[in-house]
């Protein structure tokens, strides 16, 4: 299987958590394997102005910051301790970008573990959802696949 992650999500100026789609395509079979309920940032902050908003603005997509492709590792790093994360937590690359002149990073794809929303990573926000990515990570970092592209794309 040669994977991709595809993560959309609206992209508006409302008081209401915005919920996008994480999927997870099999490029060689152009199927959808599987399909994440997600988000990127936090309530009243989903909005294009806010994508280069430190710590509650959404994913900056990858055609504005000029690269081809994020990648996410298949491999978690255990941050129990982390408040947001509060358990595993799969990182994304590259690790910093500049948006309108302003330095983000620190993204990764995490459950969505406290309040609703996260501060820039894709955070999944059910259970069900969470469990399945995991399993289908794990699955892939057993095949010996260590990362996955990921597109970021927004309608407005």
């Amino acid at each position: 299987m040669k994977p991709l992650l595809i993560y959309h999500q609206d992209l508006r100026e409302t008081s209401e958590l915005i919920e996008g789609r994480l999927l997870l395509v099999d490029c060689e079979t152009k199927t959808i394997k599987n399909t994440y309920i997600a988000t990127s940032g936090l309530p009243s902050n989903q909005s294009y102005d806010f994508l280069s908003l430190r710590g509650r603005g959404p994913i900056p997509p990858n055609n504005l910051i000029g690269i081809g492709s994020y990648s996410v590792a298949t491999s978690a790093l255990d941050m129990p301790n982390v408040r947001g994360v509060e358990g595993h937590f799969y990182k994304i690359d590259p690790n910093t970008v500049t948006v309108a002149n302003v330095e983000r990073g620190d993204f990764g794809v995490h459950r969505d573990a406290n309040v609703p929303g996260s501060s820039g990573c894709v955070v999944l926000r059910t259970e069900l959802g969470w469990e399945a990515f995991e399993k289908d990570m794990q699955s892939l970092a057993s095949s010996e696949i260590k990362q996955v592209s990921l597109l970021v794309s927004y309608s407005r």
